[in-house]
């Protein structure tokens, strides 16, 4: 049985002042209190479980609904958090050239398909496609400060572009193939009549590989004035920025110095 909340955890009350001049009114306010508390004390994290155990709350679909509409500042929210824990870490942190910014994808696993842009994912680890949202993160490290930065969601290129759709319009009495050779090989065959859709021209241009995302995180991280000299990277992909002086260093792999690349540079 989970104990109702209250009010907001006192560490909440403590640190979200720091936020309060981003939402209009006090509502709004305790809505993100709330919600942080939520997080740190509820074992089911879920929106739904989190509307059940607050007792102030009237309206069960109060939190779930703020946070659906534009009202919900999340990108000035996220750039407060920032500058907030660079500046209440500044006597522990290491130096620049000590600090990482670390990139990665994570499968994030569900029951159901209700979720927008859930989708099956490939699973590195075990083979398999889980029904999942797929996020690429970024994650600061100085020394004993660390904590999350940011995220870009993964959408596959089938999802994003209707693939199947276009398939069935364009080529209707042909049967996609279910096995990943054989689809990849009815791809090469499709696609360049598929681009000759104005409509599926458009939705192809909005896809975005991991990498891209690896590298708007990289920059977003530059503009925030994040204090950081390496990107650590998982396997999947290379972030490399040609002329910036980035140590870039491979999981289990030796030390890459991004600049010049070279003919046998991965990137």
């Amino acid at each position: 049985m989970q104990l109702p909340i209250l009010r907001p955890a006192p560490l909440v009350t403590t640190h979200a002042e720091a936020f309060r001049d981003l939402f209009e009114n006090r509502c709004q306010f305790r809505h993100f209190e709330n919600y942080l508390t939520g997080l740190m004390v509820l074992p089911n994290k879920s929106m739904a479980n989190m509307t059940r155990c607050m007792i102030e709350s009237s309206d069960k679909t109060n939190l779930s609904r703020y946070f659906s509409k534009d009202l919900w500042l999340q990108d000035q929210v996220n750039d407060r958090r920032i500058r907030y824990m660079l500046r209440e870490t500044k006597q522990v942190r290491y130096a620049k050239d000590q600090s990482a910014l670390i990139l990665d994808d994570t499968l994030c696993e569900h029951v159901g398909d209700l979720f927008e842009y859930v989708d099956r994912h490939y699973n590195h680890g075990d083979g398999h496609y889980p029904l999942a949202h797929n996020p690429v993160t970024s994650h600061y490290v100085s020394g004993p400060v660390r904590f999350p930065v940011d995220l870009r969601l993964y959408r596959r290129y089938e999802e994003v572009t209707r693939w199947e759709e276009f398939v069935h319009k364009h080529f209707p009495k042909c049967e996609i193939p279910k096995g990943k050779k054989e689809r990849t090989k009815f791809h090469k065959e499709v696609d360049a009549v598929l681009l000759q859709d104005a409509e599926y021209q458009a939705l192809h241009q909005q896809f975005q590989t991991k990498i891209a995302l690896a590298k708007e995180l990289v920059e977003a991280a530059i503009r925030r004035k994040l204090p950081f000299g390496v990107v650590l990277f998982d396997s999947w992909y290379l972030v490399c920025a040609q002329g910036c002086g980035w140590k870039a260093h491979l999981f289990g792999g030796p030390p890459y110095q991004c600049g010049r690349p070279s003919s046998a540079d991965p990137c």
